[in-house]
C-alpha cells in the first residue's frame, strides 16, 4: 500500500516543520489534526487543501485558509452561488477587496483575479455559520490562461 506524507511547511522560510506518514490518501484526514496538534500555531496562518477541510481540523488557535469544494456540498453551493452572483453584479452592496495579477512566461499568459469579502453573515445565513463558527470571510480566485 502506498504511503502518503502530510507535511507542515513554512513557505516563507522553505522549511518543513513536521511530517506524518499515512497508509492511504483517506487517512490524511486523521493525520492532519495530529500534525497540527504537534505544532504551536498561535498567531500563524494555516492553509489546507479541500480534502483537509473538516470542522474538527480548524479548531486550533490559528487563522485558517481552507479551500471549499464539493466535499462540503451545502457550504460549497451557497458560497459558489453567492460569489458567482456577486461577480456578475460587480459586488454591488457587498464590501469586498480585489486583487489582479498578470504573468507571462513559459509560453503562456496568465491572469488571476481575486475577490474577498468578510461581509458574510447576512449572505450565508445563521445555519451555515453555526456549522462553521470561525468562518470570517470568503474569497474566489479566477485564473485564465
Amino acid at each position: 500500500m502506498p504511503v502518503h506524507l502530510v507535511s507542515a511547511f513554512v513557505s516563507k522560510n522553505q522549511l518543513v516543520l513536521g511530517q506524518l506518514a499515512t497508509d492511504c490518501k483517506s487517512n490524511e484526514i486523521t493525520a492532519i489534526p495530529k500534525l497540527l496538534a504537534m505544532l504551536e500555531l498561535a498567531g500563524a496562518t494555516v492553509t489546507i487543501d479541500a480534502m483537509g477541510w473538516q470542522r474538527q481540523i480548524a479548531g486550533q488557535k490559528a487563522d485558517y485558509i481552507l479551500t471549499v469544494k464539493e466535499n462540503q456540498p451545502t457550504l460549497y453551493e451557497k458560497v459558489k452561488g453567492l460569489l458567482d452572483e456577486a461577480i456578475l453584479e460587480g459586488f454591488k452592496g457587498m464590501p469586498h477587496g480585489y486583487f489582479e495579477q498578470h504573468d507571462d512566461g513559459h509560453g503562456r499568459i496568465e491572469k488571476r483575479r481575486v475577490w474577498v469579502s468578510n461581509d458574510i453573515v447576512k449572505w450565508l445565513g445563521g445555519e451555515l455559520l453555526n456549522q462553521w463558527p470561525g468562518l470570517a470571510s470568503v474569497a474566489v480566485v479566477e485564473s485564465t490562461r
